[in-house]
């Protein structure tokens, strides 16, 4: 099995991930994958074995444009109609409405605006993320010995 050898000389603890997107992504994923790379590959402390999460926020994202587009096209909702089908000869006799429903594209966006605010979180791509890491290289006030901490601890 030749592809899995390829697999396993990837070093997964490389700090970036590649800044070419994966050949199977759609059109939009494509265009997102070389912009948010680069930014999280300046801004954060990503690794390789990150990549899988910017694959998922990538192919989510090229969903949710998809279904964009959809909305754009098709609208928000559409017509629905009943038709009267005459019992002598099958024939139409009239079309009725019969009210309106959603478009399917409207909960696929919706599904992956959730999705991509998630593994964004996860990305440290949402203000309140970037904050924790912030928080989390902030200096602490003073060095303590490990002795002196464990003293504190059991007072």
């Amino acid at each position: 099995m030749k592809g899995g050898s390829k697999l396993t000389n990837v070093d997964l603890t490389k700090p970036k991930v590649p800044t070419q997107a994966p050949k199977w992504l759609g059109n939009y994923g494509k265009r997102m994958w070389p912009k948010l790379a680069a930014y999280l590959n300046k801004n954060s402390k990503i690794i390789r074995a990150d990549e899988y999460l910017l694959q998922q926020y990538c192919s989510t994202y090229d969903l949710y444009r998809m279904a964009y587009d959809e909305i754009q096209k098709e609208g928000l909702q559409s017509k629905i109609y009943k038709t009267v089908v005459s019992p002598v000869d099958g024939s139409i006799v009239a079309k009725n409405f019969a009210g309106f429903r959603k478009n399917p594209a409207v909960q696929t966006m919706s599904d992956s605006l959730s999705k991509l605010n998630s593994i964004g979180r996860e990305l440290g791509l949402s203000p309140k993320a970037r904050s924790e890491m912030l928080e989390l290289n902030a200096p602490t006030e003073s060095k303590k010995s490990v002795a002196q901490s464990m003293k504190e601890f059991f007072k």
